[in-house]
């Protein structure tokens, strides 16, 4: 129950009278990623939930006593659940599938990634129903090196106060391991194949998971443009995912060197975010994304226009706002797409396909008789009466924004003989407002604004 303050006439103070809450949007969680990549020694081939950094860095980063250990040389898995996590994120699962990315042959780590010979990776993180965004970020692996090279120690100082450690002495040189990054560990034909399988597996069950994408580093708009094209070719479920461009700028301290990050990761953290403020009918987008300095490619208002067209989500830089995602369309998105066409209305539709879901099993094994049909049909229409009054969807009665259909005209006798009940259910839900239209006029020496509808 919340509470409203109010004064009653003729006897001035403040009261307090409870009152009904507004209804929030119930249901399964949403925010929850699901990762795989390369993590180092630790827990391989497993699924493993971490709430926290923290929690990464003790089940990934420690050997066998309990000491630091780097995340392995190349591998991005790390750096995205940090992104992840910096965004707003609470939970996500990791599979790790090997030591080190050189573990493995560049085509074997890639089948064990996706899964494609034995349920590994992928397959392995879909086993658990919690995970709801998924993202693969050692797709963008680089191959890397370590050499030790000699430093010179610098001179003490003349008059420092500090005892110079007996084991270290002035002018002699120490040695330190450089780490040197070359080409990315899988090719741009091997990224396409992995990103169409991926729309494509996801596609199955895309009624619980959605997909986030990004284009392998270095590409312009145009670059990413024919991206896009190759990766949605001939794809039927295209609404499970979405692309985002261009790559990101981070730096971890201030004085740290600036490097080169896929958005993936940051851009999960923010689904994360705002399911957890209000939920998976609200866009991903006009969110600033942390820890991000800076942006490969330089967008401006032309080649927003031109990317954001063939439904790239772009990330953008504002003066006063930082760098925030300004988009929020599937890659279904075209002149002519439905409403899947929306990251938001794909989301929201499946968060309510999985609250039915779980209404829908305290119906089996129930006799199947025209009281489980009304029963069934109650309970579904108080879930998207709730939904209703959270504001995810496009109407204000309910007539208007929803229907549930669970009578004898979809369960005639040959489909109750079969032992099966059938519940039709449509949803009007709400598209993101992308221009907000108005004009401004002078009439009779005032100033009026007018929408346009």
């Amino acid at each position: 129950m919340a509470v409203e303050s109010f004064a009653v006439p003729g006897v001035p103070g403040v009261y307090r009278q409870a009152r009904q809450r507004v209804a929030e949007l119930p249901r399964v969680r949403t925010d929850v990623a699901g990762f795989v990549g390369v993590a180092g020694p630790n827990r391989i081939g497993e699924v493993v939930r971490v709430d926290d950094w923290r929690s990464f860095e003790l089940a990934f980063l420690r050997d066998e006593l309990g000491h630091a250990i780097a995340p392995p040389a190349g591998a991005m898995l790390a750096d995205a659940v940090r992104a992840f996590f910096a965004n707003g994120g609470a939970r996500c699962w990791i599979v790790n599938v090997a030591e080190r990315i050189d573990a493995l042959a560049p085509e074997e780590l890639l089948a064990t990634m996706l899964g494609l010979r034995d349920r590994t990776g992928l397959e392995v993180l879909l086993l658990k129903s919690e995970v709801a965004i998924v993202g693969m970020p050692e797709l963008d692996a680089i191959i890397a090196s370590e050499e030790e090279i000699e430093r010179e120690l610098p001179p003490l100082a003349e008059n420092g106060v500090f005892v110079c450690c007996p084991a270290i002495r002035p002018g002699r040189s120490t040695v330190a391991t450089q780490r040197t990054f070359g080409r990315p560990l899988f090719d741009e034909e091997q990224l396409e194949f992995a990103q169409r399988y991926l729309i494509e597996r996801c596609g199955r069950v895309k009624w619980r998971v959605f997909l986030v994408l990004a284009p392998p580093r270095g590409k312009t708009a145009g670059d990413a443009l024919r991206w896009r094209a190759a990766i949605a070719r001939n794809v039927a479920d295209t609404d499970c995912a979405a692309l985002y461009w261009p790559w990101l700028r981070v730096q971890d301290r201030p004085g740290d060197p600036v490097r080169l990050q896929s958005p993936v990761g940051h851009v999960i953290g923010v689904f994360a975010r705002r399911d957890l403020l209000r939920g998976p009918h609200v866009p991903p987008a006009n969110e600033t994304l942390i820890d991000v300095v800076g942006l490969e490619s330089a967008v401006d208002d032309a080649i927003n226009e031109q990317v954001y067209d063939a439904g790239i989500n772009v990330i953008r830089g504002f003066p006063g706002h930082g760098i925030q995602i300004w988009g929020a369309r599937t890659l279904r998105w075209s002149a002519s797409a439905d409403a899947l066409g929306w990251v938001n209305v794909r989301r929201c539709l499946s968060s309510i396909e999985r609250n039915v879901e779980r209404l829908g099993q305290a119906a089996v094994f129930e006799p199947n008789l025209p009281l489980l049909q009304l029963q069934v049909a109650s309970a579904i229409t108080g879930h998207l009466l709730d939904v209703l009054a959270s504001g995810a969807l496009e109407a204000e009665e309910p007539e208007d924004a929803f229907f549930v259909h669970c009578d004898t005209a979809e369960n005639p006798p040959s489909v109750t003989d079969a032992g099966q009940l059938i519940c039709k259910v449509g949803v009007a839900i709400a598209a993101p407002a992308e221009f907000i239209v108005f004009r401004v006029g002078r009439r009779e020496g005032v100033v009026e604004l007018q929408e346009v509808a």
